[in-house]
């Protein structure tokens, strides 16, 4: 990344609305709950303890979102309530874990001394933008504890990835400095919930710039077998329809199968990578992403002269949702291969 590039980063959670919204949101949690020890200590210490367990998983969900949706080069995503449901996604409360092992690692620390707590602060500071950017590219929070997959990440962001530490310290620093000035508390406030959105928006603009989300998930041996290969393929699939699933479970439905739709492109044989990705979709609860993809995989079929194949796809769509169609300039030629192969319910169907 060039100067220029950081110095945007800086501004960059400016240049969404939904990024200082959510902030001002989650701030506002925390400012009822400091108010409420307060005002009423006994009671209110019960309360803001709740309000801040239900309201924490949200927060560091949100920033994972951020990190995501800045790898991926899309929109910031806009809070939703499914941020605050504790029971789902459970990968992405992995963060509170994390914060919790970091902040009892330095309270083991501590007695050591001053040198002590400063070398275990400079590690973290250097390995947590690692851990958390491949724990929103994997969603598996034992892998984003791996010391060997951590090392891996800083290898591949390359030069690029010191600027994360660096940016944290500094902003640290000055907000030290300026509460040594007798800056006002809220200000403060401010300049931590925005050093700690800089640190996601930044490791994923590192990561977009590198494109790591699409490098770090493919490790093939030098003498890989015709398995390995396909077992590793599945693999990169299942991340990338999982990636898609997040997108479009949070409302984002173009944002996801374009994920997919990016992906398919790479690959050699575009009717077998939209087969594998329709079943894998097939599998999710609600159906309806799976029927809309299949839209898509009907006309990539049609350009492949996939005959047999297009017509066991409308089948099956149509078993599901009968109300189901191709798009409309695919319309006709569904019309026509039902009657080619003598499909009369699937003729029937397609013409109500």
């Amino acid at each position: 990344m060039k100067p220029a590039d950081v110095a945007k980063e800086f501004l960059y959670p400016f240049t969404e609305m939904a990024i200082p919204l959510a902030a001002l949101f989650f701030w506002f949690i925390y400012s009822i709950a400091k108010i409420a020890i307060v005002v009423i200590p006994v009671v209110g210490i019960v309360g803001a303890t709740i309000l801040i367990i239900w309201a924490l998983p949200g927060f560091f969900r949100y920033l994972l979102f951020i990190l995501e949706a800045r790898a991926n080069g899309n929109d910031a995503p806009a809070l939703d309530a499914e941020l605050f449901g504790l029971a789902d996604k459970l990968w992405s409360l992995a963060p509170l874990v994390l914060v919790a092992i970091l902040i009892w690692g330095g309270i083991t620390v501590s007695p050591f001394g001053t040198v002590a707590v400063a070398l275990y602060s400079v590690l973290v500071l250097f390995l947590l933008p690692a851990s958390i950017a491949i724990l929103a590219i994997t969603r598996s929070p034992l892998e984003s504890l791996s010391p060997r997959a951590i090392f891996r990440m800083v290898r591949i962001c390359g030069p690029a990835y010191l600027f994360i530490p660096a940016i944290f310290v500094a902003m640290s620093i000055g907000i030290r400095m300026l509460a040594g000035e007798g800056a006002s508390m809220i200000l403060l406030e401010w300049l931590v919930v925005y050093e700690v959105v800089l640190l996601f928006t930044f490791t994923g603009a590192v990561l977009h710039a590198k494109e790591v989300p699409y490098e770090v998930e493919i490790e093939a041996s030098l003498e890989a077998t015709a398995d390995d290969i396909a077992s590793d393929l599945d693999k990169a699939r299942e991340k990338v329809v999982s990636h898609a699933y997040g997108f479009i479970s949070r409302g984002n439905r173009d944002g996801g199968f374009a994920h997919i739709l990016d992906w398919i492109k790479q690959e050699p044989d575009v009717c077998v990578a939209s087969d594998w990705f329709f079943a894998a979709m097939m599998k999710w609860e609600v159906k309806e992403p799976a029927l809309f993809f299949a839209q898509t995989h009907f006309a990539h079929l049609l350009h492949h002269e996939e005959e047999l194949r297009a017509l066991k796809l409308i089948s099956t769509c149509v078993h599901i949702d009968p109300q189901w169609r191709p798009k409309a300039e695919d319309r006709m030629h569904a019309l026509e291969l039902a009657k080619k192969y003598n499909r009369d319910d699937l003729l029937t169907n397609l013409r109500n």
